[in-house]
């Protein structure tokens, strides 16, 4: 089994968003504000995304104000397993 080294920080991204808008920000209206699908958006806040498509990353950047290396990270060590071992 291949082991993906690529990780994005969606989740993170809308929780910190949440926390300086004082809302909550549902998937589906994220959805409808970035042009990106619901299973799109699910996909990725899971790290089911195999693809990182210039578009997708393009609406991510502009709903959270920040820049593609603010999402995407390369690690050899899954997300799950990192904050596990903290």
């Amino acid at each position: 089994m291949d082991i993906m080294a690529i990780y994005n920080k969606l989740k993170i991204l809308i929780a910190e968003k949440e926390l300086r808008d004082g809302r909550k920000w549902p998937y589906r209206t994220i959805a409808q504000l970035t042009g990106v699908s619901t299973t799109t958006l699910s996909a990725y806040v899971n790290q089911k995304a195999h693809r990182f498509d210039a578009p997708t990353l393009e609406a991510f950047c502009r709903f959270f104000g920040c820049q593609p290396g603010d999402i995407l990270v390369f690690t050899d060590t899954p997300p799950a397993q990192a904050t596990a071992s903290k």
